[in-house]
């Protein structure tokens, strides 16, 4: 069965003075999708979220939620709830009046509020807050009400402008989980931007990623990492070796290369055309490397010889890096799967698949 589209975007533009800082914005979000605008700063995401919201109107194009157009539409008449990095609660109100102060902007009958209040603060695990004030109330618990306060108006779309970003590192995990969890369960229709790429690719059905006002790609987390359209994607998105070289031969559906560091690689061409002798960027993921103590018999094809430099545990992973010539190479191992501990100084191998390569051109376009 087609869901129907709540949110769409077509040819968006907006200009700051002669800047242009959203440029032919094109997207359709599906009813209970939850899109991430993920990019870095300055990218855009933000200026659209606030075109979206109404806080800003588009210089061209269309803006449409739920079949109907929205430019000129104030904000207070587009049924969307939105959440900010700050928390913005009202220090003199109690939790419970903050959550209420929109449905009695609303007029919404007393029994209703009531109702609906202490219906949301148990959707969000803190029924038992409602008569603090937020200064008794840690970060997370202060966020965790901003969200029930978008979504006590049952709103028909939900906008989070990095709502995690003030928060440390295992508070943002532990409301990044809570977020997923009230999405999925609620159903509602949510743009999520973020310059957070874990965050994005946690919460998200698509990731658009922008740069400098334009669209590199629309896609789900899986193509978004290991599908990327562009070298920005690529480097943007995750962790990535990155070496220099040339096509010495293409052969069909692979790309022989050579790199600056003297060793031949196999690549899977995929998409994109490249000419013997044209200079590529060449990248490899660390968690797509093998390391091995003994040369593993691979017809010499897509494996080098290095010296680990140092290894750093991280946990749930260790990270070694591995001299190998010009270049220092990450590889990074799952802990558990490590029979073997690698020291300083150590030689060791290298190896890769021809399909966990990336090649890019001068222009950034790849394979």
């Amino acid at each position: 069965m087609t869901k129907s589209i709540d949110v769409e975007l077509v040819n968006i533009q907006k200009k700051f003075g002669p800047n242009v800082v959203v440029d032919s914005f094109n997207l359709q979000i599906e009813q209970g999708e939850c899109v991430s605008f993920l990019g870095p700063s300055g990218c855009g995401k933000t200026t659209t979220l606030n075109m979206i919201a109404g806080f800003l109107e588009p210089d061209q194009g269309d803006l449409l939620i739920k079949g109907k157009r929205m430019n000129g539409v104030p904000s207070n008449k587009r049924e969307l709830g939105m959440v900010f990095q700050t928390y913005s609660l009202f220090p003199h109100m109690t939790i419970f009046e903050n959550v209420a102060y929109g449905l009695k902007l609303r007029k919404v009958a007393k029994v209703e509020i009531t109702r609906r209040v202490n219906a949301i603060l148990e959707l969000v695990k803190l029924p038992h807050v409602a008569e603090r004030y937020p200064k008794q109330l840690s970060g997370g618990q202060r966020q965790r009400i901003a969200i029930a306060r978008a979504l006590v108006t049952e709103p028909s779309l939900l906008l989070l402008d990095e709502p995690l970003s003030n928060l440390d590192a295992k508070l943002r995990e532990e409301l990044r989980d809570e977020l997923k969890r009230l999405q999925q369960e609620i159903g509602i229709t949510t743009i999520f931007v973020t310059h957070d790429q874990e965050e994005a690719l946690y919460l998200s059905n698509r990731i658009v990623v922008l740069d400098h006002g334009k669209v590199e790609q629309i896609g789900t987390p899986w193509d978004i990492y290991n599908r990327p359209a562009s070298e920005f994607v690529h480097t943007f998105i995750g962790k990535s070796n990155r070496m220099q070289g040339m096509v010495e031969e293409t052969k069909g559906d692979t790309l022989l290369l050579r790199t600056d560091a003297g060793f031949t690689l196999l690549a899977d061409r995929r998409d994109g055309s490249f000419g013997n002798g044209e200079k590529v960027t060449i990248y490899v993921r660390p968690e797509k490397i093998g390391l091995n103590t003994e040369e593993v018999v691979m017809d010499g094809i897509n494996q080098v010889k290095g010296t680990v430099k140092q290894t750093s545990f991280l946990g749930a992973y260790t990270e070694c890096e591995v001299e190998v010539g010009l270049y220092s190479i990450t590889v990074r191992i799952q802990t558990v799967q490590q029979m073997i501990q690698f020291s300083q100084g150590q030689s060791v191998y290298l190896d890769w698949k021809p399909e966990d390569i990336f090649v890019f051109t001068g222009k950034g376009q790849g394979q």
